[in-house]
This record gives C-alpha cells, sequence and structure tokens, in this order.
C-alpha cells in the first residue's frame, strides 16, 4: 500500500522532462544559496539568479519585485536560516543542475503524503489511513506549488513527522525522542513553522503535566535553538513587509505594523475566500469539513485524547502561524493544516463505516465502533 500510494504522489506532480522550471520570487533566493553552498560568492550568486536568463521571464512579469534589486535585497535575510534544502540541492547539483531544487521538492510531495499515511495509520485501519493518503495526494494547493523548487513540502512532510513523533512519544514511551528531536532540529532548518508542533506539545505538558510531555517540550525547545541562534532572523521587517502588501515599507516600527495588520488580515480574509469561490472546491471541501470534523467528532473519541489533544492544538497554533504572516499565498502557508484536516476526515471515514456496517448488521453503532476499536 506504501508503494502504491508513492507511485501515485509521483504520478500527480511529476513534471515532464523538458518542461521548464517554474521560478518564483522565493526559489530564486534558494537557488542562490545553492550556488554559494557549491562555492560561488554571494554576489555572483545573486546575480546569476536574479539578474540573469534564470529569471528573465520572471523579471518581466514582476517588475516590481523580483525585478526591483530594492526588494531584492530586503527580502533576502529571511530566507537564510533555510538552508537544508538546498544544501540537499546543491548535492544533487552534478547530476540535474538548474532542476535540483525542484526534484528535492517533488521529493518532499511524496514524503508528505506516505507522512500523512503512517500518522493516519497509527490511529485507523488501512482503509481509512490509504483513502485519505490518496485524497491528500490530489489536494490541489500541494500538488501545485510541490512543482515549483520550494521549500513547502519538505516542511509539510516535516511538521507531520513532528506530530507522529510527539504522539508515538507520549504513548509509547521516551524512546521516541530522539527522532522527535531530529526531526525538529532539520524542520527548524526549512520551514517557520517549528513552532507550530512546539506549540501543540507545550499544551499538552501544560494540561497532562508528565514527565514525557515535559520531556518532549523541552527536548524540542533544546533541538530548535541553535537554527535560532545561528540564523537569526529580522521578524520586525518581514512583518512590516508583509501588512505593507509585500512591497517594501518606508516605516518598519511596531506602530506601523499595529496600524496596518487589521487590514492585512482582513485582505487575507478576502483573497482566501475568493480564491475558494474561484472553482477550489477540493481545497475547501477537504480543509473544513477535515478540521471541522476534528473538532466535533475528536470530542466523541474519548480513547485517544492524545491525539485530540495533540492535533487540535496544533490546528489552532497553525491559525496563528497563518495569521502571523498576513499575506496571500493561494494556501501555500495554509497547508500546515494537512495534517488536522486529514485526522478530521480519517474520523468522517471511521464514523461513516460504522454506520454502514451497523444498518448492514442491525446493530447498535456504539458496538460496531467499539469492536472496530479493539480490532485495532
Amino acid at each position: 500500500m506504501t508503494a502504491v500510494l508513492a507511485v501515485l504522489a509521483c504520478v500527480s506532480v511529476w513534471p515532464a522532462p523538458r518542461e521548464p522550471v517554474r521560478w518564483t520570487p522565493d526559489a530564486l533566493y534558494y537557488e542562490a544559496r545553492v550556488l554559494e553552498i557549491r562555492g560561488s560568492g554571494h554576489e555572483e550568486a545573486m546575480t546569476r539568479t536574479f539578474r540573469g536568463p534564470l529569471s528573465a521571464e520572471l523579471r518581466a512579469r514582476d517588475p516590481q519585485k523580483t525585478g526591483n534589486p530594492a526588494w531584492v535585497r530586503y527580502n533576502e535575510p529571511f530566507y537564510h536560516r533555510r538552508v537544508a534544502v538546498p544544501l540537499v540541492g546543491a548535492a544533487l547539483y552534478p547530476l540535474t543542475g538548474s532542476r535540483s531544487l525542484l526534484y528535492v521538492s517533488l521529493a518532499g510531495f511524496v514524503a508528505a503524503v506516505l507522512a500523512t499515511f503512517w500518522l493516519l495509520l497509527l490511529r485507523f485501519r488501512m482503509e481509512v489511513a490509504a483513502g485519505v493518503a490518496a485524497a491528500t495526494a490530489f489536494l490541489p494547493p500541494l500538488v501545485n506549488h510541490s512543482s515549483f523548487p520550494l521549500t513547502d513540502s519538505w516542511g509539510l512532510a516535516l511538521e507531520i513527522a513532528a506530530f507522529i513523533t510527539a504522539a508515538l512519544t507520549l504513548e509509547r514511551g521516551r524512546r521516541w525522542l530522539v527522532p522527535w528531536v531530529a526531526v525538529i532540529a532539520l524542520l527548524s532548518l526549512v520551514r517557520d513553522s517549528t513552532w507550530i508542533p512546539l506549540a501543540a506539545v507545550a499544551w499538552c505538558a501544560f494540561r497532562y503535566r508528565s514527565r514525557r510531555s515535559i520531556s518532549l517540550l523541552a527536548s524540542g525547545v533544546v533541538a530548535a535553538l541553535p537554527a535560532v541562534v545561528l540564523f537569526r532572523s529580522p521578524v520586525r521587517d518581514l512583518l512590516a513587509l508583509l501588512v505593507n502588501q509585500s512591497q517594501v515599507p518606508s516605516d518598519t516600527s511596531w506602530t506601523f505594523i499595529a496600524t496596518h495588520y487589521p487590514r492585512a488580515v482582513l485582505e487575507l480574509v478576502r483573497a482566501n475566500v475568493g480564491f475558494l469561490r474561484r472553482g477550489e472546491w477540493y481545497t475547501a471541501l477537504y480543509f473544513a469539513s477535515g478540521l471541522a470534523a476534528l473538532l466535533l467528532l475528536g470530542r466523541r473519541d474519548p480513547g485517544h485524547k492524545v491525539w485530540r489533544s495533540l492535533l487540535t492544538a496544533g490546528a489552532v497554533a497553525g491559525v496563528g502561524y497563518v495569521l502571523a504572516a498576513p499575506v496571500f499565498s493561494a494556501f501555500r502557508l495554509e497547508l500546515v493544516f494537512v495534517p488536522f484536516a486529514a485526522y478530521g476526515l480519517a474520523l468522517i471515514a471511521e464514523e461513516a463505516a460504522v454506520r454502514v456496517a451497523a444498518r448492514a448488521k442491525g446493530t447498535g453503532g456504539l458496538d460496531l465502533r467499539l469492536l472496530a476499536r479493539i480490532r485495532r
């Protein structure tokens, strides 16, 4: 089943061999880092990516950002911490050239689908886990953004792996702390979503006050600290940029951010609603029904309170993550909700299966649900 899902994931995103790489401003920063790792000087790497033929078409379409040297310089520090994917891209560069980051991103897509399957398989039956993982493989924002040379697919895969190792630590023992620490350390060098699983674990530590939960939180914080210390990111400058419609702001004060933030959030909500209305029904159904089921059906799942607490807290932290960067991303940032929505969809599938079986056998749904859990 795992091999089938991997093949399905590859088929849904793998580009034609001669199809040109589609570059975005974010992807160009990662490509510049690849060139630096391979020995190019900083200025040479930035010139080759942002002033060379690689970005010519993008500069023509986007003169205010990619074609604006001031905008390029202002945004550059925000990508310094995300070094893990460029390191892999640099290793592959002798074989795949400028397509190396694209292949890493596509591999991350496969990893994210398989991680979703693993997450669900720990709690649900094979059929349910495989069905929801297959549905995730066709989620339009995940497919689309994984088709660019970006870090989002690996960020999602590692986020899911963080929740898996956290849940296993809480349920099965401290031996899972080692992979938890490794995943958090790696995620901190891939995306800025590290604090989502950390916030979820912090809630569990507060709620349960057990040695496992406290050890999980403490080790996760320690694992995330080196990236924060070694690669400091100007958070205030980033927020000022985001609330200023991604244009270089003339003022980066907290007063400027506070006065512009409400409008930026409102515009984000409007843009997301408009995005969904323009035909993204699959995306809307996946996230809306999955998250709603996590909140509603999860309460009727007392046998798995650790999962419920961890994933619900993660979903709340995900809201904070998206609102902390109030800019429309065509649901690229909202991909952090995938593990929570997938779990909710699995709850729906399980509930539906129980009711169908109950009607077929003429018995009560509760008894069959308990029987299904015993079989798990």
